[in-house]
């Protein structure tokens, strides 16, 4: 079993262009503003930095396999816990995640820690953290306000957080799409 850390993760980063209304909330209320920016998980925990030249084809060969995909940020979902509600972005339509998560899966099997949750994998972009009491009221509010946005994925991402970093994720590596011919 190789190593894992809580330090890195394959992610998909909205472009530039369409984050500014999805850090808006999360400003307000993501208590992860700061460590990580706006993602939509697919491999978590990950490989140590170390590790990353030895990972480096296996990503080249998902993403290798995988053709740019639409997806719309139009409505929103929570996670109840125990103690508290993650809220999030759902994005749609789901197939194409769950497609290159099984794709990235396939080449590391040993990272499919976010397939293990009851109901299998469910990709989200998190946007904040509320009280049970508060979700309802939140996740009704923001909704209201939300204009749906559509972006193309065209890539995914290696990222890192590490002293260097002042403890912040960054991109260490990016891994753009190729199968075009589906």
């Amino acid at each position: 079993m190789p190593d894992k850390t809580h330090t890195t993760a394959v992610v998909l980063i909205p472009p530039e262009t369409i984050q500014p209304p999805i850090q808006a909330i999360r400003r307000v209320h993501d208590r992860n503003f700061e460590r990580w920016m706006p993602h939509i998980t697919l491999l978590y925990p990950f490989a140590p930095q170390q590790d990353f030249q030895d990972i480096f084809p296996a990503l080249a060969k998902s993403a290798e396999e995988t053709k740019p995909f639409s997806l719309a940020l139009a409505s929103f979902n929570a996670f109840k816990h125990r103690k508290s509600c993650t809220l999030f972005l759902v994005p749609e339509p789901k197939k194409d995640i769950v497609q290159l998560h099984s794709t990235l899966t396939k080449y590391l099997s040993d990272y499919d820690d976010t397939a293990r949750f009851t109901g299998g994998f469910n990709p989200h972009l998190s946007v904040g953290q509320f009280q049970h009491r508060n979700i309802n009221g939140a996740q009704q509010r923001l909704q209201t306000e939300w204009k749906a946005i559509e972006y193309e994925v065209e890539s995914l991402s290696l990222i890192y957080r590490s002293p260097e970093t002042n403890d912040r994720f960054v991109v260490a590596e990016n891994f753009t799409f190729q199968n075009r011919s589906q």
